[in-house]
């Protein structure tokens, strides 16, 4: 979309979804950031939810805006994993080996299987995503801390 700046934007036409609550989502982070800009102590340590636009075009369609220079986890473990020829559903695949049935198994077996499949596997492609992107040491620090800045913030708000 061609906004009236000049500039182009990039949108996610998503159907068959109510975005109604994803906008009022997005106001909630809002008034998260305001009451984080105020506090003194968390204002010094930088913490926001990042936001990004949501236009409910219909009870069952609307607009969403990509946010610049982002990558969701899926795509970075993607890439990580097709470069070293690791299949992605790696970890599925070993809780699948465990309970074949898994989709009708109760909650707690499938938290068994789910333990298994983590004590099977070593759960680091997150970090070395991040290390394999960064520059040097001081541009591996500012992506460390900017996740663990924006995980923190999103536990706290849940």
């Amino acid at each position: 979309i061609h906004g009236s700046d000049g500039s182009a934007h990039a949108f996610l036409l998503k159907g068959h979804e109510d975005l109604r609550q994803d906008e009022r989502v997005m106001q909630l982070f809002g008034l998260v950031n305001k009451l984080l800009s105020t506090d003194r102590s968390t204002a010094k340590k930088d913490l926001a939810i990042e936001r990004y636009s949501v236009v409910p075009l219909s009870p069952n369609s609307g607009l969403i805006s990509w946010v610049a220079q982002c990558d969701t986890l899926h795509a970075l473990i993607k890439e990580f994993r097709d470069a070293r020829k690791i299949v992605l559903n790696h970890e599925h695949r070993l809780m699948l080996q465990l309970a074949p049935d898994y989709d009708g198994l109760p909650m707690m077996n499938k938290l068994e299987a789910f333990e298994h499949a983590l004590a099977l596997t070593k759960g680091l492609d997150i970090a070395r995503v991040v290390w394999l992107r960064s520059h040097n040491a001081e541009d591996w620090l500012l992506r460390r801390t900017n996740y663990t800045r924006s995980l923190a913030v999103m536990s706290m708000v849940g």
